[in-house]
């Protein structure tokens, strides 16, 4: 394996978002009713309907994908005592895949030669038997790298979506996630480095918007205690999200903010909350990258508002601290 294979090989997208959760079937409850996502497989039995299994991980999926999301009992022991205690990040793990078992070796390559502890394992579900590499990222997030199925190696993460209304709305796969860090620069550096991102656009000291395919980000960190912000699924187009805004109301779910239209990725929006107060987005029509063989600087963004809305308003639970 050349050194040239090595440092080029790349993270191709995120596919996989695991949370813990501490009711774990009311969470499944609401992504298979409410985001339609369908129940692929249980830590128990593999089922293609049944939810109501309790104190079982819940594997869910969208379209021809394995599972996207993973549900997994929070067993946990909290930090603190009585009325203050607290548990760690809802976040259990992510997973991103490359194209090839050649591209996994040349990562764990990468990663001897720049001392990245990782160890080899299954995968996170009930799925996949192959090996994947399994490390920690600076903030301790626990990270998983799998080999993309053959099958499906056009991903509806990087495909634009096809065009048309259902008559039920539906996401067509994780888009993104957006994660708090105490050490915004240190984890930039990290998956540039190790991982292969390129960084489309900056927020001062705040925020970092980092790319590994067409997408304009597919990881987006913000500089404050360590924790999930959100998690983005890709819908359509403009149009399927006013018609997503419609449906919550059906559910009687709040849109906490939008639609809008961020400047950083110029994609449109909505964010509502899942029943445990993860925030889910729904992103559609965000700037794409193609020309992948050309050295993009990354754009500097120096007023926070329009960085995150366009049309100008911010919702009162944005968090202040990390104001610029």
């Amino acid at each position: 394996m050349s050194d040239q294979q090595i440092q080029r090989v790349k993270v191709r997208q995120l596919t996989r978002v695991g949370l813990w959760s501490t009711d774990v079937v009311t969470q499944a409850r609401f992504y298979c009713q409410v985001l339609g996502l369908d129940l692929r497989a249980t830590s128990e039995v593999v089922t293609n309907h049944d939810p109501d299994i309790v104190e079982a991980n819940m594997f869910l999926g969208l379209g021809e994908e394995q599972h996207c999301l993973g549900l997994y009992n929070d067993t946990r022991p909290t930090t603190g005592n009585g009325r203050n205690s607290v548990r760690y990040t809802s976040l259990r793990h992510l997973t991103f895949e490359v194209d090839t078992a050649a591209e996994l070796a040349a990562l764990a390559a990468r990663f001897k030669l720049s001392d990245v502890e990782f160890t080899l394992g299954t995968g996170d579900g009930a799925f996949d038997m192959n090996n994947s590499l399994w490390f920690k990222d600076p903030d301790g997030n626990s990270i998983e790298i799998a080999v993309a199925p053959e099958d499906l190696l056009l991903s509806p993460a990087t495909v634009a979506p096809p065009r048309g209304r259902r008559s039920v709305p539906r996401p067509y796969g994780v888009q993104h996630i957006a994660l708090y860090t105490p050490r915004l620069d240190t984890m930039v550096e990290f998956y540039t480095e190790a991982l292969g991102f390129d960084i489309s656009d900056w927020l001062l000291r705040e925020r970092a918007w980092l790319r590994c395919n067409h997408n304009h980000h597919t990881m987006l960190f913000i500089q404050g205690e360590p924790g999930v912000d959100h998690v983005s699924y890709n819908v359509a187009d403009g149009a399927e999200l006013l018609l997503w805004a419609d449906y919550l109301s059906k559910y009687q779910v709040p849109i906490l903010w939008g639609p809008g239209r961020h400047g950083a990725g110029n994609d449109l929006f909505l964010r509502f909350a899942d029943p445990e107060g993860m925030h889910i987005e729904l992103s559609a029509e965000m700037q794409q990258y193609y020309d992948q063989d050309v050295t993009i600087p990354p754009r500097l963004w120096h007023t926070r508002a329009m960085a995150l809305n366009l049309w100008g308003t911010m919702p009162s639970w944005l968090r202040e601290e990390a104001q610029v």
